[in-house]
């Protein structure tokens, strides 16, 4: 595993892509922050994280996806990897966690932002870890849905177009669940991944949130050994 992460990160630093979805977090968090905080003049930062920045969150980890396997697959270098002897669970968790130090390196400029709120106030630190917590959380979250839309498709463009349809269909599951029958209601809700950030945004750290995320992380890595493991044998 770590050689495919040290793989990862000479990728995502080696050339603008990361340096990109850096940049891409940092202006559009920069601009929710002044338009929903600064501009409010509030030290609360719980909608802007559980809102605001959760939008961003799903266009970071989308342009994150065009990396993981689909262009593997556009560079022909997914063979090399297929066939050499390392594990599919070493393959996809190197990957998960290159794109876990990335996010995290995103996530991380938010400090800035409670920094300028200390500056001029007081911000609620028990509320600002709540909620970083919960953003790595969903983040993992995330980026294991990328990584098995990702190993569905050849196209970068194809696999961040996917992703971004994935999270928004999520995002709005609960709406749909309200004209369904009782019978699935409470199911088809569930798969809303961001119904659960509010416990995190109101600065609550609940075990159930923990656990729900944890789950659907490790369900979609399974999900992504196994489509590996399927082209392997082909």
């Amino acid at each position: 595993m770590g050689a495919i992460l040290k793989r990862e990160l000479i990728g995502f630093f080696k050339n603008p892509s990361g340096y990109f979805i850096l940049a891409i977090y940092a202006l559009l968090s920069a601009l929710f922050f002044n338009l929903f905080v600064i501009l409010n003049s509030t030290s609360y930062m719980g909608g802007y994280f559980g809102i605001w920045l959760t939008l961003v969150s799903m266009i970071v980890v989308s342009v994150l996806s065009m990396r993981f396997f689909s262009e593997e697959k556009k560079h022909k270098t997914d063979q090399l990897i297929l066939t050499s002897p390392l594990g599919l669970n070493a393959l996809v968790l190197g990957k998960f966690f290159g794109g876990m130090i990335v996010y995290t390196a995103a996530t991380l400029l938010n400090l800035i932002y409670v920094v300028i709120i200390d500056w001029f106030g007081k911000a609620d630190y028990g509320l600002v870890c709540a909620n970083l917590l919960g953003t790595l959380l969903l983040g993992a979250c995330l980026i294991s849905i990328a990584l098995f839309v990702s190993s569905l498709t050849e196209s970068s463009i194809g696999a961040a177009a996917g992703t971004f349809a994935v999270f928004f269909l999520m995002m709005m599951a609960d709406f749909v669940a309200v004209f369904l029958p009782s019978g699935i209601r409470t199911v088809v809700a569930r798969l809303n991944i961001f119904l659960e950030y509010t416990n995190f945004m109101n600065g609550e750290i609940s075990l159930a949130s923990v656990i729900y995320y944890l789950s659907l992380t490790a369900l979609f890595l399974f999900l992504s050994v196994r489509i590996i493991e399927r082209r392997r044998w082909r």
